[in-house]
């Protein structure tokens, strides 16, 4: 009778028991939604997005730093600033970092970022890898269209996505800017074109203006030839690099140097009291021998009969890239003074009447020549800088070219007219005009 009793007050405590528990566990259930259709969310108000204005895209090479790069790219963000001060300019380049501040201050919403300059040099490794090269020419049509599949669809370069979105999504045009750092040799700079082919597809306005393309495969040329033909406008800065493209002459303008653009106002430096009569620019890169180059200088000073102890201006136009040439000139006699590139920058490129010049570099021979200089240039790769200077003949320098091995010539004129700078401006604002609007009434 106990053992009954027992049994029947434990079944009791253990009922209570468990009524309890199904309470608790309904309470649970029931807070958090288990076992039942869940609660829907109301979707919030979307918050109003903010206005992202449309950008002037420029696709070009500053920041290296390389004087010409930097000379284009600052030249084309201070004649946005003169037209469009309030629309942002974003500048496409390699390394956009020392690009942002060379471009500091000249325009109130410049940028620069290096969305398709990283795509096209990635694409270019990766394409090297999959064949099994290490180096060597990649045709340009196999870089363009991976570059158009990821600025179609930025998951497959996800590192680049943002990027990518506001070159798709927030731009109002695409301009590929005047230099020489698209051709053949280097076919990752020039899958960039790809970009301004890309952009004029979805109805985005693209330009490309006062490139130089040699040397340049007649593969590559065919695919240059499409975009020419896809685009809005295209010119070439050399008579070369247009025939190459376009062998007709019905479809790319032979154009100035972009430097022009705003007709080279404010690129020299005012005080050239203290400027040495003789200025050199002689580079290390693309130089197979430069000692045998440096000897030819003193060969071409000797010649000009350029006094021993006599200041000799060195121009700068890569940091340290003139080390071996101060010493050299050094050693022979010589006073040289330095210009380096910031100095160029900051104080304006060190050219006056009744100097004489002598110089491997484009930029250098263009501007001194422009100036009113006499001089003598060297060719110091062929097939690309033979092509350069002959492009600065073109557009008014008069200089001679020196050889080493050949005769020794006495420096030629600068431009004849050195009021065609502004001739060349108004060219070249003109080709422009389709995405810019038509340039403001000249001024002297």
């Amino acid at each position: 009778m106990r053992t009954d009793r027992a049994s029947h007050g434990n079944a009791v405590v253990n009922a209570a028991k468990q009524r309890f528990w199904n309470a608790i566990t309904a309470l649970y259930h029931r807070h958090y939604g288990i076992g039942q259709e869940p609660a829907v969310q109301p979707e919030p108000e979307a918050p109003d997005a903010p206005t992202v204005p449309a950008a002037h895209y420029l696709i070009g090479e500053a920041g290296f730093p390389n004087y010409g790069d930097e000379l284009i790219a600052r030249e084309w963000v201070k004649y946005l600033a003169q037209i469009d001060p309030e629309t942002p300019v974003v500048l496409d380049c390699m390394c956009s970092g020392p690009a942002a501040a060379y471009l500091y201050g000249l325009h109130p919403r410049v940028m620069s970022v290096d969305t398709v300059a990283q795509l096209a040099q990635n694409n270019y490794l990766d394409l090297l890898r999959e064949t099994g090269k290490s180096e060597g020419g990649v045709p340009v049509a196999l870089l363009a269209e991976r570059l158009h599949a990821q600025l179609a669809d930025a998951g497959q370069a996800p590192r680049y996505a943002a990027g990518i979105q506001l070159f798709a999504n927030h731009i109002k045009d695409c301009h590929v800017i005047g230099g020489g750092y698209m051709h053949s040799e280097w076919s990752a700079g020039l899958s960039r074109l790809a970009a301004a082919q890309w952009a004029q597809q979805q109805d985005i306005p693209a330009v490309v203006s006062g490139v130089g393309l040699e040397p340049l495969t007649a593969g590559d040329a065919a695919y240059v030839h499409d975009v020419a033909l896809a685009i809005t406008a295209f010119s070439c800065r050399d008579q070369q690099s247009a025939t190459a493209v376009d062998p007709k002459h019905d479809l790319v303008d032979l154009a100035p140097d972009d430097c022009f653009v705003n007709a080279l106002g404010g690129v020299y430096r005012d005080d050239t009291a203290d400027l040495p009569d003789t200025m050199l620019c002689i580079q290390s890169d693309l130089t197979d021998d430069k000692q045998a180059v440096l000897r030819h200088v003193m060969d071409v000073f000797d010649h000009w009969h350029v006094p021993q102890g006599a200041p000799i201006g060195v121009v700068e136009c890569i940091p340290r890239d003139s080390i071996d040439t101060m010493e050299a000139l050094r050693a022979h006699g010589y006073t040289p003074v330095l210009f380096p590139l910031q100095h160029l920058i900051d104080f304006g490129f060190p050219a006056r009447p009744g100097q004489r010049w002598l110089s491997t570099r484009y930029h250098p021979h263009l501007l001194a020549a422009a100036r009113g200089c006499s001089g003598s240039y060297i060719v110091v790769k062929p097939g690309y800088y033979d092509v350069k200077h002959q492009a600065v003949l073109r557009m008014g320098s008069r200089w001679t070219q020196t050889a080493i091995g050949q005769p020794i010539p006495e420096p030629g004129a600068g431009f004849a007219d050195p009021e065609v700078r502004y001739q060349y401006r108004d060219r070249i604002r003109t080709q422009v005009a389709p995405i810019y609007g038509e340039p403001l009434a000249p001024t002297r």
